[in-house]
C-alpha cells in the first residue's frame, strides 16, 4: 500500500486505544477531572460493566457553556498552556486527550452548570458526531454519561472482560482515588446496587473504613510526615499482622496523583522485611509529597506513571518511614489475628521491675532471680549442640545494670509481656503465661531473631569472626552467578566467609562465620553457601540483599524445631529474646510468639 494520511476519524480511533483501554479507563479519566474541578462529591453508576454505560456526577465548579464543545476537541485543556514547561503540573488531567478520545468510541451526553451561570447547557457527542450546545437545568456541577462503548471498535469490544471483571476493575481504581483523596466523599453503584462509598470527611482512616471496612481501619498504623521537609510521605500501613496475598492493596500517589511504580511498591514491601512472611504483602495508603518540578507526569499517555528525578531519595523517604512505624508499633501476634481483627500490643507490667517470682522471666525480672542462680551469663549447656555455638547469641548487659534498669531497654516496642515458663510442647513450642492469657514461643524462630541480631550487630561493626573448615568444601554454580559471587566477595569475607575460585564454575569454601562452625561442616558448609547465593540470585542490593544473608546465616545457626529443652534452658531463650529490637518476628516475618487471650480461653471454657 502507498503511503498516506489517515482520516481523523480513524486517526482519534487508534488515539482512543491509547488513553481508553477498558470501562476503567474512562472511569479514571473523568473522576480525576471531577477532581481537578475541585469537587467535594463524586458519584459513580455503572451499568453492565461500563460497556452499557458510565455515568460520572460531581459538584465541581462546572463548565462554561461557551466552553463545553472546545472541552471534547482534541488536545483542548485549561490546565497548561503554551509558557508550561510540561514538568510542574499540579493537576490530574492535563493532556487534552480524555473527552475526545471517549467520546470517538462511544456515545457521550455532557451536562455542567458553572457555579457562575444561572442555567446549564447539554451537549451531545455520538461517536463523533457532535449536536450544537443546548441549554439545560441543571444544579453546579458536572454529569457526564458515556453509553455504547467500544460499539464501533468490535475488536476492542471483543477483548473486554466480563462484566463482573470489567466492574471489579473499576472498584479497584476507583477505591484507590477515594483513598489517595480522602476529602472527596465517592460512591459507586453497578446495577442499581452500591458498590463503595466513602464519607469525605477528609480523615484517612475514614476513607479505608469505606473502602476495606471498619476492622481493617483499626489495624492500620499511622505515618507521620515531615512537613518541613521538601520530600515527605503520609497516610496508613497495616499492622504486620494483618496481610494479603498480593500486592494489589498498595495504593500509591505523588502531589496528589495515583500512581503505579513497582520501585516505591517494592520499597514498602522492603519495609516490612523481617515483619512479613516471604509472598505476604500489606495493606498500604502511601501519600508521596515532592517538589513539583521533581516529577514528570507526562511519561505514559494513561498517566499511570511518573518519573523522578531524584528516585533513590524518594524510595529511602517511603521505606524509612513505613520502617520507623513498624519498628516503633510491632505488636505480638495475637492467635487468630489473621482471620479476625485482633492483635495487641506489647505489655508492661507496672511495678513488676525486680520480680523474683521463680520461674518468671521478662524484661521486667532481673536474671540473677532465676532458680538456677546462673543469671545471663548461663549459656544452654544441657542443649545437645556445643555451648560455644550458644555463647555467641549472648547479647551483652551493660555493667552493673540489670536489664529492668537499663536506659536502652524497657520501651513498650522493645519488651516482651512478663512471662512465666510452664514448659515445652512437641519439642518446638515454649509454654508460657503472661498478662491476658498464655504464650507460645516458636524455639527456632525465636532463636533465629537472637542471631540474626547478634550476627547483624558484628557485621555493622566490622567484627565478625570467621572458623577455619577442617575440611574445604565445593560448591557448584550455575551459569553467571560467579560473576555475582565477584560483586558481592567483599561483603561474603565481611561477614566471615573465605571462598576462592576453583575452576570456571565452582568455589572452595575454605572458612565460615563463626556462628555456623558446629553446624556447617563439609558438605553442610557449602549447602548454606548455596543459600546464601540463592539470596544474591534472587537480586536487591545494599541493605536489603545484607539482611537476606545475615537472616540465612542467623537461620542455619539457630537451634530447630525437634530439640528438647530444659525449663531453665526456655528461660534464658526467652531472656535473650526480649533483649532484641524487634523480638516478634524472626528475620524472615513470621511470628515469635502468639498469645491466646484469656476471654477467648474462658469463651471456650463456657465462663462467660
Amino acid at each position: 500500500m502507498p503511503i498516506q494520511v489517515l482520516s481523523d476519524d480513524l486517526a482519534s480511533r487508534i488515539a482512543a486505544g491509547e488513553v481508553i483501554e477498558r470501562p476503567a479507563s474512562v472511569v479514571k479519566e473523568l473522576v480525576e477531572n471531577s477532581l481537578d474541578a475541585g469537587s467535594t462529591r463524586i458519584d459513580v453508576h455503572i451499568v453492565g460493566g461500563g460497556a452499557q454505560s458510565i455515568t460520572v456526577v460531581d459538584n465541581g465548579q462546572g463548565i462554561p457553556a461557551g466552553e463545553l464543545s472546545v472541552a471534547f476537541e482534541r488536545f483542548a485543556t485549561s490546565k497548561i498552556d503554551e509558557s508550561s514547561d510540561l514538568i510542574a503540573i499540579g493537576t490530574l488531567g492535563f493532556r487534552g486527550e480524555a473527552l475526545p478520545s471517549i467520546a470517538s468510541v462511544a456515545r457521550v451526553e455532557a451536562i455542567s452548570r458553572h457555579f457562575e451561570a444561572d442555567a446549564g447547557a447539554r451537549y451531545l457527542v455520538d461517536f463523533g458526531k457532535s449536536s450544537p450546545v443546548e441549554a439545560a437545568g441543571a444544579p453546579q456541577g458536572t454529569r457526564i454519561e458515556v453509553a455504547g462503548l467500544f460499539k464501533n471498535v468490535p475488536a476492542r469490544l471483543k477483548f473486554l472482560g466480563s462484566p463482573g471483571r470489567e466492574l471489579s476493575r473499576i472498584q479497584s481504581m476507583l477505591a484507590s482515588l477515594a483513598l489517595v483523596h480522602p476529602d472527596v466523599a465517592v460512591s459507586l453503584s453497578a446495577d442499581g446496587r452500591e458498590r463503595l462509598r466513602t464519607i469525605g470527611s477528609g480523615k484517612l482512616v475514614d476513607a479505608v473504613s469505606g473502602v476495606y471496612g471498619p476492622k481493617v481501619a483499626e489495624q492500620m498504623l499511622e505515618l507521620e510526615p515531615d512537613d518541613s521537609a521538601a520530600f515527605s510521605v503520609d497516610g496508613l500501613v497495616s499492622s504486620p499482622s494483618l496481610n494479603r496475598s498480593n500486592r494489589t492493596y498498595m495504593t500509591i500517589s505523588v502531589n496528589g496523583r495515583w500512581i503505579q511504580s513497582r520501585r516505591l511498591s517494592y520499597a514498602i514491601e522492603q519495609a516490612y522485611h523481617g515483619f512479613l512472611p516471604d509472598r505476604r504483602f500489606p495493606i498500604a495508603i502511601a501519600r508521596i509529597r515532592t517538589p513539583l518540578d521533581d516529577v514528570d507526569a507526562n511519561v505514559h499517555p494513561a498517566k499511570a506513571e511518573v518519573r523522578f528525578l531524584r528516585e533513590d531519595l524518594v524510595y529511602s523517604v517511603v521505606q524509612r518511614a513505613v520502617r520507623g512505624v513498624l519498628s516503633a508499633s510491632a505488636p505480638v501476634h495475637e492467635l487468630g489475628a489473621g482471620r479476625a481483627a485482633g492483635s495487641i500490643g506489647l505489655l508492661r507490667t507496672p511495678g513488676s521491675v525486680g520480680n523474683n517470682t521463680p520461674g518468671v522471666v521478662g524484661i521486667q525480672s532481673s536474671p540473677a532471680s532465676d532458680s538456677d542462680g546462673s543469671g545471663a551469663g548461663s549459656g544452654f549447656t544441657q542443649w545437645p549442640d556445643p555451648s560455644a555455638i550458644v555463647e555467641q547469641s549472648r547479647l551483652p548487659e551493660s555493667q552493673g545494670e540489670s536489664p529492668a534498669t537499663s536506659s536502652t531497654t524497657g520501651t513498650p516496642k522493645e519488651t516482651l509481656p512478663v512471662l512465666r515458663v510452664i514448659g515445652q510442647s512437641h519439642e518446638t513450642y515454649i509454654h508460657a503465661e503472661g498478662p491476658d492469657g498464655v504464650y507460645l514461643i516458636d524455639q527456632h524462630a525465636a532463636h533465629e531473631r537472637v542471631m540474626f541480631e547478634r550476627v547483624q550487630q558484628k557485621f555493622e561493626q566490622n567484627a565478625s569472626e570467621s572458623q577455619p573448615l577442617l575440611e574445604a568444601a565445593t560448591v557448584d554454580l550455575g551459569p553467571g552467578v560467579m560473576t555475582t559471587v565477584q560483586e558481592h566477595l567483599e561483603e561474603l569475607n565481611r561477614v566471615g566467609w573465605g571462598v576462592e575460585e576453583f575452576g570456571t564454575n565452582s568455589l572452595i569454601v575454605r572458612s565460615v562465620p563463626a556462628s555456623l562452625a558446629t553446624r556447617a561442616s563439609g558438605d553442610g558448609a557449602g549447602q548454606v553457601f548455596a543459600r546464601v547465593l540463592d539470596e544474591l540470585s534472587e537480586g536487591g542490593t545494599g541493605e536489603t540483599w545484607r539482611n537476606r544473608m545475615l537472616a540465612t546465616i542467623a537461620c542455619h545457626s539457630s537451634i530447630r524445631a525437634g530439640q528438647i529443652l530444659s525449663i531453665d534452658e526456655c528461660k534464658d531463650l526467652i531472656r535473650q529474646l526480649e533483649r532484641t529490637e524487634r523480638p516478634n518476628t524472626c528475620p524472615h516475618g513470621r511470628p515469635t510468639i502468639v498469645q491466646l487471650n484469656v476471654n477467648d480461653l474462658e469463651r471456650e471454657f463456657k465462663r462467660r
